[in-house]
């Protein structure tokens, strides 16, 4: 137990064990039924990520001999250095040059999808105005109907407008601004007290200072998560690279063609995935915190 200034703090350990000692008998079965559960689920959700990892580290007659239920004992690391050289779409696309294509497209997105996001959410949020009421069911219409039918008119739209293999144009296309991230930041928005922007225009502030200085902030943990998410759907979308911008295949979509015209072994293929795949854990495992920590709006002193 350690001491500041005198006083006696107890560890996270002991006073959760503390805590623990308290719960009746019904409370701690109910824990450890529901602890149980949740571990029994995330091994499950493990176990595809497991063998897909155990099956890249095979040699490609070990893998055709038996499968992926036998763990590997060669460890073949090349399969990951062969990838560089054998994963190649379009011709000449190699691996660096999808990772390349991926990274760009990805964070474009983000941006364009959060400033677009942030300006339909807000104003909805804290702004009367005419057509506010239709806007706002638009919004609402788009999460709620399936518009997947509309894909060929949207393709020939697309088209019409020369940006069709045009990321020039095309990133209009992504600055939506009603989609799932400002549906979200709409209602956060709204909890967010007005009296902040009341006390700062008293004191001078025009709009956009209110805006960058007082309101971002308050939601900046919900934006940062929904960047992270988009983020990481963009990084395993391959639909927009096959339709829109076939000229600038990404890795999703590359491994969509490298799996449908393998010329190479499998094991490769499998440890490409793996290399797929950690961008996004990494990037999950750095923000996690982050955002957990600051997802407290604040409070309004009286």
């Amino acid at each position: 137990m350690k001491e500041i200034n005198g006083v006696k703090i107890q560890s996270k350990f002991k006073r959760a064990l503390i805590k623990w000692k308290e719960k009746s008998l019904g409370v701690k079965i109910f824990l450890i039924t529901f602890f149980l559960f949740f571990l029994i689920e995330a091994i499950i959700q493990l176990i595809p990520f497991v063998l897909l990892l155990n099956d890249s580290l095979k040699s490609f007659s070990e893998y055709s001999e038996y499968g992926s239920l036998k763990l590997t004992t060669g460890f073949v690391w090349e399969n990951y250095s062969r990838v560089f050289s054998e994963f190649v779409v379009n011709g000449d696309v190699a691996y660096f040059g999808l990772l390349f294509n991926t990274l760009w497209q990805a964070i474009l997105f983000v941006i364009v999808n959060l400033a677009s996001s942030l300006m339909v959410s807000y104003s909805l949020a804290k702004f009367n105005f005419p057509g506010k009421g239709l806007l706002y069911g638009i919004m609402i219409f788009i999460q709620v109907i399936p518009i997947v039918g509309v894909g060929a008119a949207a393709y020939k739209l697309r088209y019409a407008l020369g940006m069709i293999n045009n990321p020039g144009l095309l990133w209009v296309c992504w600055a939506v601004g009603f989609d799932y991230s400002a549906f979200v930041m709409y209602g956060t928005f709204r909890g967010v007290s007005d009296s902040y922007a009341e006390s700062a225009e008293i004191d001078g502030a025009n709009e956009l200072t209110i805006f960058f200085k007082i309101m971002f902030p308050q939601i900046l943990p919900l934006a940062l998560a929904l960047s992270v998410d988009n983020f990481i759907a963009r990084w395993n979308d391959y639909t927009t690279a096959q339709i829109d911008l076939p000229n600038f295949p990404t890795l999703s979509y590359g491994m969509f063609l490298f799996s449908s015209n393998m010329t190479t072994e499998k094991t490769v293929y499998f440890a490409s995935l793996v290399m797929a795949a950690i961008p996004g854990i990494l990037l999950y495992a750095f923000f996690q915190n982050f955002i957990i920590k600051n997802v407290s709006v604040g409070g309004i002193k009286g």
